[in-house]
């Protein structure tokens, strides 16, 4: 099954100028249900890594890319299965050349190997958790780029279906947009896409 983001992947042209920099398989040992935010948690890994290497304005984009200086860099594909128990097979892809993505391949790749057994054992210490992201809410929202900033909601289509600020995180990894009107949006992966608000003219 597949567990990142449905708008995720690019085509066309723009899958053309992708490119996977990292591949490697990640086994937590967590419920099954617990997969659909492993896209997030190695996003957020991702992004720690790279505040490491010296990229300190490297933060998550919602829901599973890394943003540096506001730009998404980086995205993290995963497609979950099972084989002798679950598994999560991992593509860090590369969004537009930059220097600023310092790490290699095995430094990436060891990364998301990190930030998956970090969850697991967080996992396993809580006991009892509501969802996926508990854990690491906190640390996700803290290095959510655009977080309590103004953003846009955007359908599939290419549609702005609302503007807001970037409010909060679910322990599911849906993301709340509270609008103009006052009204909160709850937003997962699959219905829209977040980004910072643009100049009208």
């Amino acid at each position: 099954m597949a567990v990142a983001t449905p708008g995720g992947r690019a085509d066309g042209a723009d899958r053309a100028a992708e490119r996977v920099l990292a591949s490697v398989t990640v086994r937590p040992d967590v419920p099954m249900q617990m997969y659909t935010c492993l896209p997030q948690v190695l996003a957020l890994g991702l992004a720690r890594a790279l505040a490491a290497a010296g990229q300190d304005g490297a933060r998550v984009a919602w829901p599973n890319a890394v943003a540096v200086d506001g730009e998404a860099l980086l995205r993290v594909d995963v497609r979950a299965g099972y084989d002798e128990g679950m598994f999560g097979s991992c593509d860090v892809v590369l969004l537009a050349d930059d220097p600023r993505v310092a790490p290699g391949g095995e430094e990436l790749a060891y990364a998301l190997e990190q930030a998956s057994a970090q969850w697991e054992d967080r996992l396993r210490r809580a006991c009892v958790v509501a969802g996926p992201l508990a854990p690491l809410l906190d640390d996700y929202f803290e290095t959510m780029d655009a977080a309590n900033e103004r953003v846009e909601v955007v359908y599939p289509n290419g549609r702005v279906a609302a503007r807001g600020v970037l409010a909060g995180l679910d322990v599911w990894g849906r993301a709340s947009v509270r609008t103009d009107s006052g009204r909160e949006l709850s937003i997962s992966p699959e219905q829209a896409s977040i980004r910072r608000e643009r100049l009208r003219a």
